[in-house]
């Protein structure tokens, strides 16, 4: 476990804090440094790096021996994090692999991912091609031309190329702006990939890769029949190079995903929960509820359909009427409000049956309350 040392001065504490990670971070600087044998194609190489990323890049011309960056890669950490620099560029030459360049970046420290270039020198003496007259810090065009580069499957090819692609815009793009000048656009790096000339599918073997064209260009604008958009014109300049890829170390995929981290820019958005805008420009949300319950739901009441139902749930509750009926002829006795058939009499209710409904005493007492109304009747026709 590594012990945490607290700057001594103020001073340092500024260049500790400068080197932390930042919401925005700056221009990745370059070092470009080569080892005991650097051929010419390697030293143009490495001088024309050094003219497209100024004055971001620092460049070392001492000879560094025994750097080996596949096998070992302390001392380019070193020089790395004592020139402040992100990316490096290493060229190295030896029997087994000429004229090459190791192309790696720096995350925390340490190597991230690295890639090898094996730099394709061609047999008949080339004549000696014009540098590059491209202002300081001028924003280049990129143009990645091939189907490699557009390839987003999970194979070790498509992972090659995808970060190979991310190494180069680290290196070419510079720095980040919100906006840019139309004059200011002077040049282009067109970065091509051929096709497969291998016909085995080993691609450990650099023979089997398709090879890199990496070619510089003038913008010209010319007058054309449209007011509004310029003719665009192409004009070579200064070296090309052809490379063909070589060995390839992958980044680690929990440090990849630490280094891609970054928290909302300044100038960002605050993104809004279950809110977006699509391509008309209108805002659609989403709004989740919750298990709604239908049992509470008040609906329209209908007099109509409230009678059908009470009369529904009458005729359910109702008993059966057929089977009380033999229940009641079975019993001897009526309840109350019943008839009574007296004992003696015959069944059919003809003439001579004598029928008694009720009590006597309330026939009586209704009999009394007839006759008091009639004789109220007849004072009042007598008056």
């Amino acid at each position: 476990m590594l012990r945490e040392v607290k700057p001594r001065n103020a001073r340092t504490a500024r260049i500790v804090k400068a080197r932390e990670p930042q919401q925005v971070e700056s221009r990745k600087r370059v070092l470009l440094l080569h080892g005991t044998k650097c051929p010419l194609p390697v030293q143009t190489v490495l001088k024309t790096v050094h003219t497209l990323t100024k004055p971001d890049s620092v460049m070392l011309n001492k000879k560094n021996d025994n750097i080996h960056p596949f096998e070992s890669t302390e001392s380019l950490e070193f020089l790395a994090g004592k020139n402040e620099c992100g990316v490096v560029v290493f060229g190295a030459h030896s029997k087994k692999r000429p004229n090459n360049l190791t192309m790696m970046r720096i995350y925390n420290g340490k190597v991230l991912d690295m890639v090898e270039l094996l730099l394709l020198v061609p047999m008949d003496q080339p004549q000696p091609e014009p540098k590059l007259t491209i202002g300081v810090e001028m924003k280049p065009l990129i143009l990645f031309a091939g189907s490699q580069w557009d390839d987003t499957s999970s194979s070790a090819q498509a992972t090659l190329y995808q970060s190979l692609k991310s190494m180069m815009l680290d290196l070419f793009q510079g720095e980040e702006i919100s906006s840019i000048d139309v004059a200011g656009l002077q040049y282009l790096l067109m970065i091509a990939a051929g096709e497969s000339s291998g016909t085995s599918p080993d691609l450990s073997d650099p023979t089997n890769k398709p090879v890199l064209h990496l070619r510089w260009y003038k913008i010209r604008t010319m007058r054309s029949n449209s007011p509004k958009i310029p003719r665009v014109e192409l004009d070579p300049i200064g070296p090309s190079f052809d490379f063909r890829v070589g060995r390839f170390q992958e980044a680690d995929s929990t440090v990849m995903r630490d280094a891609l981290k970054h928290g909302r820019r300044p100038n960002e958005a605050r993104t809004k929960k279950n809110i977006e805008t699509d391509l008309v420009g209108d805002k659609i949300g989403r709004v989740h509820l919750g298990k709604q319950d239908l049992s509470t739901l008040q609906t329209r009441k209908m007099k109509g359909l409230k009678r059908v139902h009470d009369d529904i749930e009458d005729e359910e509750e109702m008993p059966d009427l057929d089977g009380e009926e033999d229940i009641v002829s079975q019993d001897g006795d009526v309840g109350n409000g019943g008839m009574d058939i007296e004992e003696g009499a015959s069944s059919d209710f003809g003439s001579g049956d004598e029928i008694s409904i009720g009590d006597d005493d309330d026939d009586e007492e209704m009999a009394d309350a007839h006759d008091e109304q009639n004789e109220k009747l007849k004072r009042q026709r007598t008056s």
